[in-house]
């Protein structure tokens, strides 16, 4: 299958700054870079990270391969300024949290002008935001989330279902925008809601030398870009609540067995618990085997 050649970056934060690098680690092929702040774009080639800056070196119709790396909303700003100048059978892929309503407003304009657009999310990220946090190989082992409409072009799926695996990937996995949207919900965006509110306990203020590892977990992402985060949030509002709702449900149940000291109820609360963790962790190992075995 043919392959791409030429790849722009836009956006060189901690996801784009991380592809960039990785790409110009792993392959041989031409990338450039465009961010808002030109001033990054231009430490990007200084560094040896990207061989140009779009639009100053390279135009856009001779792209192959697009990779946003903005918030959804700049995305989709993006592509329809610059969509009638991409060259025709030119492939687009976001990195965005959420995914239905950049596929939405964005997979039939695209097909309509003769570009290929593919929702995506690489599950990869650390709590420090940026370009200059970003590193070749964040997205080792990581899985690659890719949204297929029907109306999506399927060699452009596949194109990129081939691709990514190049950068480190350790598992592509197909996916539609509401499917996605609702289960990056649970994993994702409720880490960081509970994360952020678990944090401002003021216990917090006189925890040093009380606190180890379980504390460095749950509060890891409370270190967090607030402004795309909201945005995130407010875009899959419904699903996001929805896991909320049913969080808010169990914390009640754990309450008030305390309340109520009632040690059997606790001891079978915190159970389920247990056993709901041993179910996720031989579903990894079951996913783990079935890539093993691909």
């Amino acid at each position: 299958m043919e392959q791409f050649s030429t790849i722009c970056v836009v956006g060189l934060g901690l996801i784009g700054g991380a592809m960039v690098k990785t790409i110009k680690n792993k392959t041989d092929l031409r990338i450039y870079g465009h961010n808002r702040t030109k001033a990054v774009s231009e430490k990007a080639k200084a560094e040896g990270n990207i061989d140009g800056i779009f639009p100053d070196d390279i135009s856009a119709n001779e792209i192959d391969l697009w990779i946003l790396s903005l918030y959804p909303d700049a995305c989709i700003s993006f592509v329809k300024e610059h969509l009638s100048e991409m060259k025709p059978g030119a492939v687009i892929v976001d990195c965005c949290g959420t995914k239905t309503k950049i596929c939405n407003a964005l997979t039939d304009v695209c097909e309509t002008a003769g570009v290929h657009f593919i929702g995506g999310h690489p599950m990869a990220g650390i709590e420090k935001s940026g370009y200059d946090a970003s590193f070749a190989g964040l997205f080792d082992n990581a899985s690659m989330i890719l949204c297929k409409l029907d109306s999506s072009d399927e060699a452009s799926f596949e194109r990129l279902r081939e691709f990514f695996p190049k950068l480190g990937f350790g598992y592509v996995k197909e996916s539609n925008p509401t499917e996605h949207d609702r289960v990056i919900a649970y994993t994702s965006q409720m880490a960081h809601v509970v994360s952020s509110a678990y944090i401002k306990s003021d216990a917090c203020k006189i925890r040093y030398g009380f606190s180890a590892g379980s504390f460095k977990d749950m509060t890891r992402v409370a270190y967090l870009n607030e402004t795309m985060w909201t945005e995130l949030f407010l875009e899959n509002r419904e699903f996001l609540l929805a896991e909320m709702e049913e969080y808010i449900s169990h914390m009640r149940e754990y309450r008030d067995a305390l309340k109520a000291s009632d040690e059997e109820m606790l001891c079978k609360l915190l159970k389920e618990g247990r056993l709901c963790k041993e179910a996720d962790i031989a579903g990894e190992e079951k996913l783990k085997r079935e890539r093993n075995n691909e």
